[in-house]
């Protein structure tokens, strides 16, 4: 009994020393990305070891697949990102625009619902994007079908993202030692869920 209880502390502590070690590094890629250029093949690296995780072992080799994925997804997340960050910015841009000057109700509406479209799709992307080889636009196409074919497993992300809100708001030094990875790993988590059963039942 003892001995169990040791060993569970253990394993929490050796799980949150690889967070923390994970977001050091998307840390450390995302500027010598310059920023612009290192966010996207960043997180596409933070979600390429969690994804490693969940399909092998906890014990899989952080820096090796990170810097793996990092150099092998640098051109194609990048272009990918250019798109969802400018998709992103017009629909923040038009909410405001729709808030301030415009007063349509129904028209806000419907900023709100693409805006949320466009918010569970994102919830899907990465995971799909280190998961999968599709065609360049089909990254975009396969999130948004799975983010509406699988409303369990998106609202489970939602509940999650809510919830990590609050706790990092109660202990805002978590977000800065391991936020990248805490806010990857519920979604990616679901995602990997999401994922096994539509693959088990097509098989």
């Amino acid at each position: 009994m003892f001995n169990n209880i040791i060993e569970g502390i253990l394993g929490i502590g050796n799980w949150c020393a690889k967070i923390i070690y994970l977001h050091f590094l998307w840390i450390i890629f995302t500027l010598l990305g310059l920023i612009v250029f290192g966010a996207m093949p960043a997180t596409t690296a933070v979600f390429y070891v969690i994804r490693k995780w969940l399909e092998e072992d906890i014990d899989a080799p952080i820096f090796k697949n990170f810097y793996r994925s990092y150099k092998d997804h640098f051109v194609k997340s990048n272009g990918l990102g250019i798109i969802l960050v400018g998709m992103g910015l017009f629909l923040y841009y038009d909410y405001s625009i729709s808030k301030m000057e415009i007063g349509i109700p129904f028209l806000h509406f419907i900023i709100l619902v693409i805006g949320f479209l466009y918010f569970i799709t994102l919830l899907y992307f990465f995971p799909v994007f280190v998961r999968y080889e599709f065609k360049f636009f089909d990254y975009y196409k396969k999130p948004f079908q799975l983010a509406l074919g699988r409303p369990f497993e998106t609202l489970a992300m939602i509940i999650s993202f809510v919830l990590l809100y609050y706790f990092f708001h109660i202990f805002p030094l978590f977000f800065v030692v391991a936020g990248v990875p805490l806010i990857a790993y519920p979604s990616m988590w679901f995602a990997h869920r999401a994922f096994s059963q539509i693959e088990a039942g097509a098989a």
